[in-house]
């Protein structure tokens, strides 16, 4: 029986990083290493929410709500190990990454309703905001607060 090496993952998170080298300037890797796991956590969450609804016949609403409770954790994986390439897990990041998760769908609920009742405004305006403020409010509360990269480690990823 061959058992994987725990190095392979590894390898291949390095394979891709410096592809991104040859590609996008170091000054820009660790925000389009970001980009990246967002729009993979995105799709994970259309495609869920897809198959709760059209395949298992979940009504939207709670096909959307546990398609977003599961993308958070898909996010937490990519965010931590591609985007931050942290080396261990622990309680402490795993809460302050579920708490500004919460947090962003809280602002995301805020916006929509300031733009949509409050302001009158076609709903797309709204979105529009939530799709810009969360990740870049996300990216900075990832690498600030739950991820607390230094400048050296910024410099050298």
């Amino acid at each position: 029986m061959h058992v994987p090496s725990s190095k392979a993952p590894r390898s291949r998170i390095d394979t891709l990083s410096s592809a991104l080298l040859a590609v996008v300037p170091r000054s820009l890797h660790r925000l389009v290493r970001f980009g990246l796991s967002g729009i993979a956590a995105t799709l994970f969450y259309i495609a869920l929410t897809n198959v709760l609804v059209l395949a298992l016949h979940v009504p939207p609403v709670t096909a959307s709500v546990c398609a977003y409770i599961l993308s958070i954790g898909v996010s937490y994986i990519l965010q931590s190990r591609f985007t931050f390439q942290v080396g261990r897990d622990s309680f402490d990041q795993i809460a302050k990454f579920v708490v500004t998760s919460i947090a962003g769908l809280a602002v995301s609920w805020c916006v929509m309703a300031w733009s949509t009742n409050l302001m009158a405004w076609p709903y797309f305006v709204g979105a529009t905001i939530v799709c810009f403020l969360i990740p870049v409010a996300n990216f900075f509360m990832f690498r600030g607060w739950v991820f607390a990269v230094g400048r050296s480690a910024e410099v050298s990823s």
